[in-house]
């Protein structure tokens, strides 16, 4: 077999020890069988040439030493060397081992020859294979028995003959059988490694995913809106002081903390809470993250109308992307709505569902109108990429209306599934929502300019 690997470290190497070991095979049965040629020695006083006999029982113990020495520290598979050498000394020792007995008496007294001569066929089959030159190897043992034991033909001969063929045949398809499962057991150990290095590259890349979710959205949520403050001339208010000082403290645990974007870090207070510099159990909860967001832009002052009843703690990505897809909807009702009386945030869910709407009567907008922007590529995105779902709807001068749901939907209710990219013209809404305008066919769609 081609290919062999030897390497301690490859999946190939299990093909390398199965031939050793069908090496081995073949170098026990010779040493088994050298112990037939002993038993014409007890028909001494019926041999012609007693000590030819003998000769051969020296001869066929020391070649079987040889070979299965040979064959137990050969490097793999049986030589081609090594079994037509042993196929040559089958040959002699039948030719000139029979004339140790009477000539009417060849194929009776000396048959045990054929035995030790057998595992020559089998060998033919394990080392050589399917092939011209294991042909002619078989039926230059069996055409050397034929002349050994002539003129005693019976038909003995017949059975010895077929001994020879059927040996080689059953060895050269116990040796494919082998062959096939020890390569099929390599590829799949090949396939297994191939399979954990992609899954620790997928591992290793949903990890530096998360890691720029996390940056974007700190960077989205709480600097940018600040530097745009500023940058269009807006005053230090007491509520963006606030808002700048806890910005810095999470972009400051960020850069100096190793465990800076494990959101129980950049959601802690900093004070070593529990003696860990982590905060304490709870305050990364679900309904605790979503009631900060209220906090913060209650401090801002958006005229907020909460309703938060949270009844689990969905995972714990699920619920950071689902936080921050809030604040983006909150924080663009504050930059895009115009002066609004009322905001209305629901929030309902538990550790299997979560729906969350924003719905404010601002000036809206026309979404054919309207680039998208940071939101969709961020948050609503990310919402996206741990299988929930965003559902902005819209219409100039009629407010717009945001919908975040975990999971998302499997089929619209109305079997449809719209592509990617597209919102509703005419304002319609979400069945489920709690301002109950929406028709039955409301479907997955995510789009939006903000």
């Amino acid at each position: 077999m081609t290919g062999l690997d030897g390497s301690a470290g490859s999946p190939w190497a299990i093909v390398h020890r199965t031939e050793q070991r069908m090496s081995r095979m073949v170098g026990y049965a010779r040493a088994a069988c050298a112990t037939f040629v002993v038993i014409p020695l007890f028909g001494w006083d019926r041999l012609r040439h007693p000590w030819l006999a003998v000769l051969i029982v020296v001869a066929a113990a020391g070649e079987a030493s040889w070979f299965a020495w040979r064959a137990w520290h050969g490097p793999g598979r049986l030589s081609q060397r090594l079994v037509l050498t042993d196929v040559a000394f089958c040959v002699a020792l039948m030719l000139v081992g029979s004339r140790a007995a009477q000539a009417h008496e060849r194929n009776k007294l000396m048959t045990e020859l054929v035995p030790f001569s057998l595992v020559a066929s089998a060998g033919v089959g394990f080392g050589l294979g399917l092939g011209l030159l294991a042909v002619f190897a078989v039926v230059i043992l069996m055409t050397a028995w034929s002349l050994a034991v002539l003129p005693d033909v019976s038909l003995k001969l017949g059975s010895d003959l077929l001994g020879f063929a059927l040996w080689y045949v059953v060895a050269m398809l116990i040796a494919r059988e082998l062959r096939t499962l020890s390569a099929a057991t390599a590829a799949a150990q090949d396939a297994a490694r191939a399979a954990g290095r992609l899954a620790v590259e997928q591992e290793r890349e949903a990890e530096s995913l998360r890691q720029r979710e996390i940056t974007h959205r700190e960077i989205h949520d709480y600097l940018l809106p600040i530097v745009d403050h500023v940058a269009g001339g807006g005053l230090p208010s007491p509520a963006l002081v606030r808002e700048a000082r806890r910005g810095a403290q999470r972009a400051r645990r960020i850069i100096m903390d190793p465990r800076g974007l494990d959101p129980r870090v950049l959601d802690g207070d900093g004070n070593g809470n529990g003696g860990d510099g982590l905060p304490e159990p709870g305050e990364t909860g679900f309904e605790a993250m979503m009631s900060a967001v209220v906090d913060a832009f209650a401090d801002e002052g958006l005229a907020l109308v909460p309703f938060v009843a949270i009844q689990g703690e969905p995972p714990v990505p699920v619920r950071e992307a689902l936080v921050a897809a809030t604040r983006e909807a909150l924080r663009n009702v504050v930059r895009h709505a115009g002066g609004v009386d009322e905001v209305s945030l629901f929030v309902e869910g538990d550790a299997d569902a979560v729906l969350v709407v924003v719905r404010d009567r601002g000036v809206g907008f026309d979404p054919a109108t309207v680039r998208p922007g940071g939101g969709l590529s961020g948050s609503y995105q990310a919402l996206r990429r741990h299988g929930g779902q965003a559902l902005i709807t819209a219409r100039p001068g009629d407010g717009v209306k945001v919908t975040l749901r975990w999971p998302a939907p499997s089929t619209p209710p109305d079997g449809t599934t719209p592509p990617d990219g597209t919102t509703p013209s005419d304002g319609t809404t979400p069945s489920d929502a709690p301002d109950g305008e929406a028709p039955s066919s409301a479907a997955p769609w995510q789009t939006g300019p903000r």
